[in-house]
């Protein structure tokens, strides 16, 4: 299949009181795609920390374990909606225990039951000194049906490296979960998102939080973000690379067709072709 519409999501922080209220908001966001006929649905990084604000404030480490509590419900909660909407949901993030400790893991849920992990690879200091997650040291490359796609999450997209390995590894379309606070970290990830599109002329979903909550957490209450389905700016997509980007700071989703004929075309014949015209010998003296 050449075409795939995904919705992409603006996580809004609205008021909930309980775990119930946040698993119904999140099934009418995906009944909204489905409705759309999206065939994949990204929502953004750090999606389950939502459920910090109805529990007092806790420090990091209490924060970590009460997020892990929720994996089982995570885990049964997506298969269910993926299944049912017949629909591949990018589930976000969630902090739950990895291998030494817990990790910023993203998850992938497929109708069929498959299930694809990426935990983040690259923390930010926040995450490392103040979450003490630990850091993932492996790329998942995941086969679908509309050709292969990789998970960076936030802060990852932002090192060329990585998103490299994965154009290399025949990668065509990089999911980018995002939570950023402030305009200042948004843009990082967004240009660097448009940059990773340009350099190995691929597609990439963003996907983040916006809004804010009236009662502050350490963690997570206030993002900000435009998200958006990205491309090489060069023929035959539009001019500044951007397929189709929400309106800043909204809470929505839209949708957005990620055409990969029109992918290879450009690899073919753009104007340039960065992804091809590498001198990788010259860069390694």
């Amino acid at each position: 299949m050449t075409q795939l519409t995904i919705a992409v999501m603006q996580y809004g922080l609205t008021p909930i009181q309980t775990a119930e209220q946040f698993w119904t908001g999140l099934q009418s966001k995906i009944d909204e795609a489905v409705r759309g006929k999206a065939d994949l649905l990204v929502f953004p990084e750090y999606t389950t920390s939502h459920l910090l604000s109805i529990v007092p404030p806790m420090n990091y480490e209490e924060a970590c374990s009460y997020l892990d509590s929720f994996t089982g419900a995570y885990h049964e909660f997506f298969q269910a909606a993926s299944a049912k909407g017949n629909i591949v949901i990018l589930g976000g993030t969630n902090i739950c225990k990895g291998e030494g400790g817990f990790v910023n893991k993203a998850t992938l849920f497929f109708p069929d039951g498959r299930m694809e992990t990426q935990d983040k690879v690259h923390l930010t200091p926040e995450e490392r000194i103040e979450w003490k997650l630990v850091p993932g040291n492996e790329l998942n490359i995941i086969e679908t049906k509309w050709g292969n796609l990789a998970i960076l999450t936030c802060y990852d997209i932002e090192f060329p490296e990585l998103a490299r390995i994965a154009a290399d590894k025949g990668v065509e379309l990089i999911l980018c979960p995002s939570y950023t606070e402030a305009e200042y970290g948004y843009h990082r990830v967004r240009n660097t998102c448009q940059a990773r599109a340009i350099e190995n002329q691929l597609f990439v979903a963003l996907s983040g939080v916006v809004g804010e909550l009236t009662e502050k957490r350490s963690q997570v209450d206030k993002g900000y973000c435009q998200a958006g389905l990205f491309a090489p700016c060069d023929f035959p997509f539009p001019a500044d690379g951007v397929i189709r980007a929400g309106e800043v700071n909204e809470d929505m989703l839209f949708l957005a067709t990620a055409d990969f004929t029109l992918l290879r075309e450009n690899r073919a014949h753009g104007a340039v072709a960065p992804f091809y015209d590498r001198r990788p010998e010259l860069y390694r003296g």
